[in-house]
């Protein structure tokens, strides 16, 4: 649970280009205690929002995952990043050992500690911060933001650990390094996975309709785009429909490396008696023009033509086949 709830947190990490930021370099550590058939220690290394590492403490290197290249190589990210991945090790073990004695965790069996730790850039390239949250066995454990001017430590639940004066300021000392490494993988990665982080796949856009509940289901829909970020508009008759009129999805992963996002709207009979004319609107990064698709509401009934029953369908069959045979 506390893995995934870091991985929604990720998604947060883009949003803030609107103040500044342009890119991030995040690690998901996990490190299990115990007999299990697991590695006791790996990591997934993620470009923004674009996987691109992997490293375990059985194989000891870091692995290719994506991008450029060949699958399964060895990522060169430096001599210094493999020793602060195994330092990372070190700290871990003893860090769950100190979680479980504040969380009360004592009886014996396998217990994981998982690690959330990113960075980002500026838009001229310059670190603007890193993060560290740490969590054991589902339970939040503490926090760390840093930036250049500001040092914040946050517990969680049934944590009580503080830092005194000293270790804070080595803390930081220790963070204001880990930012510049962070930041210059950052951006030498940047460099050699361009083509995935800076690519513009344009939406596809649908307006779906169908029969329902006495009136319509009206769907605006995106799909294959990247990145992420995208302004979805569901238009009645030229002017926006209020979102708390529809159901407003997030933007998902579609599978492929790409997103997807859906709005749909639900209209009454007396509504599609009006006709007004529905319009899907996308802007993107990747157009340089508004996208949009249209359909204008005809009565209810005007849905049953695309619901063809079985009996239907035969006696049409039955025709057809008739028609065949004169010929």
């Amino acid at each position: 649970m506390f893995f995934l709830q870091l991985m929604l947190g990720s998604l947060l990490l883009p949003p803030m280009m609107s103040s500044g930021f342009r890119h991030s370099l995040s690690m998901w550590l996990t490190h299990i205690s115990g007999p299990t058939q697991f590695p006791e220690f790996s990591a997934v290394l993620m470009l923004d929002d674009i996987q691109v590492g992997y490293y375990d403490t059985n194989i000891d290197q870091i692995l290719k995952v994506g991008g450029g290249g060949e699958k399964g190589a060895e990522l060169d990210l430096g001599q210094l990043t493999l020793d602060v991945l195994q330092e990372i090790v070190m700290e871990m073990r003893m860090r769950l050992d100190m979680v479980r004695k504040q969380l009360n965790l004592t009886s014996p069996g396998v217990y994981v500690q998982q690690r959330m730790g990113a960075c980002g850039v500026q838009e001229d390239g310059q670190p603007y911060f890193i993060m560290v949250r740490d969590g054991a066995n589902g339970h939040d454990a503490d926090s760390i933001h840093f930036n250049t001017t500001h040092f914040l430590y946050s517990g969680g639940d049934g944590w009580d650990f503080q830092f005194d004066t000293k270790r804070e300021v080595y803390e930081q000392m220790r963070f204001k390094t880990f930012l510049t490494l962070c930041g210059l993988t950052l951006r030498n990665l940047l460099k050699s996975e361009k083509h995935l982080v800076m690519r513009r796949v344009r939406p596809r856009l649908r307006l779906l309709s169908q029969p329902g509940g006495g009136g319509a289901q009206i769907t605006c829909l995106a799909t294959d785009f990247y990145p992420r970020h995208i302004n979805l508009t569901l238009l009645r008759d030229g002017e926006p429909v209020d979102e708390e009129e529809m159901t407003v999805g997030s933007v998902l992963p579609n599978g492929n490396g790409l997103y997807q996002l859906r709005k749909t709207l639900v209209v009454d009979e007396e509504e599609l008696q009006r006709k007004h004319k529905y319009t899907c609107a996308a802007s993107h990064l990747s157009l340089d023009n508004r996208l949009d698709v249209s359909w204008r509401a005809e009565s209810f009934h005007s849905f049953r033509v695309y619901a063809i029953s079985a009996p239907v369908v035969l006696v049409v069959v039955v025709v057809l086949l008739g028609v065949i045979m004169c010929v």
